[in-house]
């Protein structure tokens, strides 16, 4: 379920940075946002997954 929620909210902020043509630098900072909230995730799947 989680991972369908994730994929919805990507779909979406995708939609509206090409919808509304932010600035490269607001981009730049979504896209790290992103990708560090992606390694917290994984980082946490790992780790739950060890401890069981």
């Amino acid at each position: 379920m989680g991972r369908l929620i994730a994929i919805g909210v990507l779909i979406v902020l995708a939609f509206l940075l090409i919808r509304y043509g932010t600035n490269a630098k607001f981009q730049k900072w979504i896209v790290i946002v992103l990708l560090s909230a992606f390694a917290l995730y994984t980082v946490s799947l790992v780790v739950t997954e060890l401890i069981r």
